[in-house]
């Protein structure tokens, strides 16, 4: 992959990573072990979207007082 855009080598890389991690779960038999990797998984997912959230509201904002600023010029 030939790109010059931080976003798309994040976006191999870290796909690549994902896949490695799956495959290496597929030998996992345990239900317990299983049971637990599913409950850090959600986890890592709530934080995701919650640090998702604040930074679209952080934007939102950010976007509000612009357009205040503009129409106090």
């Amino acid at each position: 992959m030939r790109t010059d855009r931080q976003e798309d080598l994040d976006r191999y890389y870290n796909d690549h990573l994902k896949l490695r991690i799956i495959s290496r779960l597929m030998e996992i038999k345990s239900w317990s072990k299983i049971m637990g990797i599913q409950s850090c998984v959600v986890d890592a997912v709530l934080t995701q979207e919650r640090e998702d959230h604040a930074e679209k509201k952080e934007f939102k904002e950010w976007k509000k007082k612009k357009k205040l600023l503009k129409k106090a010029k």
